[in-house]
């Protein structure tokens, strides 16, 4: 089974993937986000995950985009703890850095590890996994990166020091993206789903009011402008439901009252007790 990924082999993609469906899996990796729904859209992969929302730094409103413009299917999601750790040559000592590269986010999450080392320079760059790859690649010597374990054992770099994140509880959530309908037979209890309201007043709080009616959890909700049509917004929800029936109801009742409405995907919660469904084409 071949699955898509954002970044280079150890990307934190790749450990949500491996997570997520085990270690039988190739891994096909994309540099920016774009390329990966497209290469999901064109079938070059069996699935994608794409990181859609961290605990630290929110929702990344472009991958939802991205998942509703190219029609692609949500089938499930993984949350990911993400630990940084420090790598280098092997044989290299902290002392021995005069700069770490990593991923703007991932230095923004260790700064205050590094304050012990000021002579360190940290430097900004596209991608946790490729700042190792660099390093492997073209033999650094007293050059640092910060990314996965799963990175530093691919490319045969030294661990200088192990989550060295300030904040321990940092997740960031996965969605796993598929072309195909196959996912309707699978069992679910959370829906993801994009709707554009009427635009009269009282119209969101009408939708809200009849989610909550048939018994259905609103978990999340984000709201996106819609491209050349000021003021007006696109409106991202997950809910959460027991019963299937109820929220088939549901649906039906909000699409009478909504401009326009998109089901991303119906899918298991991933975040109850952090359980795999491990998903296999028939």
């Amino acid at each position: 089974m071949q699955i898509a990924i954002q970044g280079v082999k150890g990307a934190f993609h790749e450990v949500a993937a491996r997570n997520y469906f085990g270690d039988e899996i190739d891994i096909l990796p994309k540099l920016h986000f774009s390329d990966l729904v497209e290469s999901v859209k064109n079938g070059d992969c069996d699935y994608g995950i794409m990181a859609i929302e961290n605990t630290i730094s929110g929702t990344i409103h472009s991958n939802l985009n991205l998942i509703r413009e190219h029609k692609l299917v949500v089938c499930g999601e993984e949350y990911l703890r993400i630990k940084q750790n420090l790598v280098a040559k092997k044989g290299t000592k902290i002392e021995d850095l005069n700069e770490v590269h990593s991923h703007y986010m991932a230095i923004n999450q260790t700064r205050q590890f590094f304050k012990k080392y000021p002579n360190v320079n940290l430097v900004d760059s596209i991608d946790t996994a490729l700042s190792m790859k660099e390093i492997a690649e073209k033999d650094l010597d007293n050059r640092g990166a910060i990314g996965s374990l799963l990175a530093a054992e691919h490319y045969g770099l030294e661990v200088l020091a192990e989550s060295i994140e300030t904040n321990k509880k940092n997740y960031t959530r996965f969605l796993i993206l598929k072309k195909d309908n196959q996912w309707k037979k699978l069992p679910s209890n959370k829906a993801s789903l994009a709707m554009v309201l009427d635009n009269h007043k009282g119209s969101l709080a009408e939708i809200l009011s009849t989610i909550a009616s048939h018994d259905i959890n609103l978990s999340k909700i984000e709201s996106v402008p819609l491209i050349g049509e000021p003021w007006h917004y696109q409106f991202y929800i997950d809910v959460l439901f027991d019963d299937k029936m109820k929220y088939k109801k549901m649906i039906n009742e909000i699409t009478r009252k909504l401009d326009r409405l998109d089901i991303l995907g119906e899918y298991t919660n991933g975040n109850q007790s952090y359980s795999k469904i491990h998903h296999h084409d028939n």
